[in-house]
C-alpha cells in the first residue's frame, strides 16, 4: 500500500485530503493527515452569540474563482449559500467618508464622470488620473510592483488616496513592495490588451468582479448561511477520522521520511506539505527551498463589535469603508456586517468588524484585547460618530497569516518548485504562500497539490 502525508489541517490540507479519498483506492492508498493544533479548519472560526454570527476569520469567498462554488456543492452545502448585499463603499481620508466613484474595479475608475464628480482626488489629481487614457502601456518584461505601476499611469495622489486602500488591504501589503504580476495579473493583461486600463476595464467590465462605489449591481461574494467553520467542519466529517490527527506536529523531513516530534518515523511515497512557507522553511533542511526566506509575513487582527441600533448615530448608507493612509490610524477598514451579511445579526442590532495589520507593523498583537478594541472605538468615534458602548466584542488574532507576495515572486517560486523536483521529487507545495491567499485559491492548491500526488503514485504503482 502506498502512503500519503499530509502537512497541516487547514482549508488547504483539508481540501487536499477530500480530492486524495476521492481520487485513491482506499485500498492503495494509506493517507494520513497531521495537524499541529488541537483542531482542523486553520484560521476558520466562527463564533454565534446571541443571536449573531460572527467571524474571526474570512468571512467570504470570490464567487467568480470556480474552486470555492465546486467543493461547496460536493459537500451537499449549496443551499446553505448566501450572497453578500450591495451597497456604497468609501474611503476615510481628510476626516470624512468619501464615496468610491461608481464603477469602479478594485480602485481603478472606468466612469469618466463618476471621477469627475468625486471628492476623494483634487482637481490636478483627476487631471493627472485622464492622462492614463492617453498613456503608453507600461508592461514590462520584468516584474514590477503594484505601486510603481499605477503611480505611472495614474499619478501618486489617485494611488494614495483610491488604489493603494483597496488593493493594499486584500494583502496587508506595501503595494510599491507587492508583485503586480502575483498578485493582480489582470491589470497587466488588460494594459497589454488595451494600453489604457480605463478604456480596457470599462470595455470588459461585465466579466470583471470586485467593481466598487456601485449599489446596484449582484454580489461578488459568498458565505454559508451558519458562518464559514460550515465548510471546514463539513471537510473533517466527510473524511475518515482514523486518517486525521490533531495535535501532531511534524519536526523535520528527511529525504522521504516524515520525522514526527513524537519521534516516529514515516516514509512516504508522497508528501504535501499544506502549510505557509516559513512551515517549509522549519521542515526541509536543502538549499531548494532557501528564496522562501526572502517571503515576509503580516499579522492581522480583527475587532468585531456588537451594539443596540438605538445606540449608534446613523450610519451612511452603504456596506462599508477602506482607510486611506494619509492619517495616523489604527484600523485600515470596517466592514457593516449588519448590512453586507443581514443574515448574521439580529433585528434592532449592528455589528462592526474593524480590522487592524499593515505591512512592517510590529507589535499589534502583544496589546491586550480590551486595548485593540479600545483603539478601534476611537477610531471609529471620528470616523462615523461612535458614540453607544458595545454590547460585547470578540477579538481575533492571526500571528504571521498574511504571506506577502512581494517583486519578483514568481521567478522565486518557479526556482524553488524546479529544484524541489530534484531534491525532494515526492514532495508537493501547497498554501497561501504560493497562488493566492483567497479561499477558493486555497482550495485550488489543494486539489493541484492531490492531483500531482496522485499522479507521482500512479507512476511507482505496480
Amino acid at each position: 500500500m502506498k502512503k500519503v502525508i499530509i502537512i497541516g489541517g487547514g482549508l488547504t490540507g483539508l481540501s487536499a485530503a477530500h480530492y486524495i479519498n476521492k481520487q485513491a483506492s482506499q485500498e492503495a492508498v494509506d493517507w494520513q493527515l497531521f495537524e499541529s493544533d488541537d483542531h482542523f479548519g486553520g484560521k476558520f472560526h466562527t463564533v454565534h452569540r446571541d443571536g449573531f454570527i460572527i467571524e474571526k476569520g474570512p468571512d467570504s469567498f470570490l464567487a467568480r474563482k470556480p474552486a470555492g462554488l465546486a467543493l461547496v456543492e460536493e459537500l451537499g452545502l449549496t443551499d446553505q449559500l448566501i450572497t453578500n448585499a450591495t451597497g456604497k463603499s468609501y474611503i476615510y481620508h481628510d476626516a470624512a467618508l468619501r464615496p468610491i466613484p461608481e464603477g469602479s474595479v478594485m480602485g481603478i475608475p472606468t466612469d469618466i464622470r463618476a471621477l469627475l464628480e468625486s471628492d476623494l482626488l483634487t482637481q490636478d489629481g483627476k487631471i493627472r488620473a485622464l492622462e492614463e487614457l492617453m498613456l503608453d502601456s507600461n508592461v514590462t518584461d520584468e516584474d514590477q510592483s503594484i505601486g510603481d505601476f499605477f503611480e505611472q499611469r495614474f499619478g501618486k495622489e489617485m494611488v494614495v488616496r483610491l488604489i493603494e486602500p483597496l488593493l493594499a488591504g486584500i494583502y496587508a501589503g506595501n503595494i510599491y513592495e507587492m508583485s503586480l504580476r502575483a498578485t493582480f495579473p489582470q491589470f497587466e493583461q488588460v494594459a497589454k490588451e488595451h494600453r489604457s486600463l480605463m478604456y480596457g476595464l470599462k470595455s470588459h467590465r461585465p466579466e470583471t468582479v470586485n467593481t466598487t462605489g456601485t449599489a446596484k449591481t449582484i454580489g461578488a461574494f459568498r458565505t454559508l448561511s451558519g458562518g464559514l467553520s460550515t465548510l471546514t467542519d463539513a471537510l473533517v466529517d466527510s473524511l475518515p477520522a482514523e486518517r486525521l490527527h490533531a495535535s501532531t506536529k511534524v519536526k523535520a523531513i528527511e529525504n522521504t521520511t516524515v520525522v514526527l516530534e513524537s519521534g516516529e518515523r514515516i516514509v512516504a511515497d508522497a508528501i504535501i506539505i499544506a502549510a505557509t512557507h516559513d512551515v517549509v522553511l522549519s521542515l526541509l533542511d536543502t538549499p531548494a527551498v532557501k528564496p522562501l526566506a526572502e517571503q515576509p509575513m503580516t499579522s492581522l487582527a480583527t475587532i468585531s463589535l456588537a451594539f443596540d441600533k438605538a445606540a449608534v448615530p446613523e450610519i451612511p448608507e452603504g456596506t462599508g469603508f477602506l482607510v486611506a493612509r494619509t492619517g495616523d490610524y489604527n484600523i485600515t477598514a470596517c466592514t457593516w456586517v449588519h448590512e453586507k451579511w443581514p443574515h448574521m445579526v439580529p433585528k434592532g442590532k449592528i455589528l462592526l468588524r474593524g480590522f487592524l495589520g499593515k505591512a512592517g507593523q510590529v507589535g499589534l498583537l502583544d496589546q491586550t484585547d480590551e486595548e485593540m478594541a479600545n483603539k478601534v472605538q476611537a477610531d471609529l468615534r471620528e470616523m462615523i460618530g461612535l458614540t453607544g458602548e458595545p454590547l460585547f466584542y470578540e477579538v481575533s488574532r492571526m500571528k504571521e497569516a498574511m504571506p506577502q507576495y512581494t517583486v519578483g515572486h514568481q521567478e522565486r517560486l518557479a526556482f524553488v518548485e524546479k529544484e524541489l523536483k530534484h531534491s525532494h521529487p515526492t514532495v508537493f507545495l501547497a498554501g497561501m504562500s504560493y497562488r493566492g491567499v483567497g479561499i477558493p485559491d486555497c482550495i485550488q492548491a489543494g486539489k493541484a497539490a492531490a492531483d500531482e500526488a496522485c499522479q507521482l503514485l500512479e507512476q511507482v504503482m505496480p
